[in-house]
């Protein structure tokens, strides 16, 4: 009878300790505010990876509890990269815009674009270029 009534003071013990380790998270997140990262990709014909580097993205933002927004910056690509982007804009959590770079558009207005908006943190990732995926997170290069 002893070792069960140990058993349960233990647990008892451990899900006190759970609920103080959330409680904590709950008001360090709260204090920091919701901060948002805002990803900037340039891709060209990445279909094989794109849906993993946005997957990817989501989940370190959700983890983090950050807000996300993802613009991509598509190349002309002629495989199914567009689709796969179209399919993931209806994934929770993660703002998702997908922007056609021609040759008409300038240097100026793609910057006005892809601004962070204020309190945002934003990278520039240009995936056609392969080390520069090392920079998203999860994604060894």
């Amino acid at each position: 009878m002893i070792p069960y009534m140990g058993w349960i003071l233990l647990g008892y013990g451990l899900a006190a300790v759970l609920v103080h380790v959330f409680h904590s998270r709950y008001l360090r997140s709260k204090r920091k505010g919701n901060k948002q990262i805002h990803y900037i990709l340039v891709t060209h014909n990445h279909e094989n990876q794109m849906e993993w580097y946005l997957r990817a993205l989501s989940w370190y933002a959700r983890l983090r509890g950050e807000s996300l927004r993802v613009t991509v910056l598509d190349e002309g690509s002629q495989d199914d990269t567009l689709a796969i982007m179209q399919r993931m804009q209806n994934m929770s959590g993660m703002e998702l815009t997908v922007i056609g770079i021609t040759e008409e558009r300038d240097e100026v207005e793609m910057r006005a674009v892809t601004s962070p908006d204020e309190g945002e943190n934003s990278m520039y990732i240009d995936l056609r270029v392969p080390q520069e995926a090392a920079k998203i997170p999860y994604v060894h290069v």
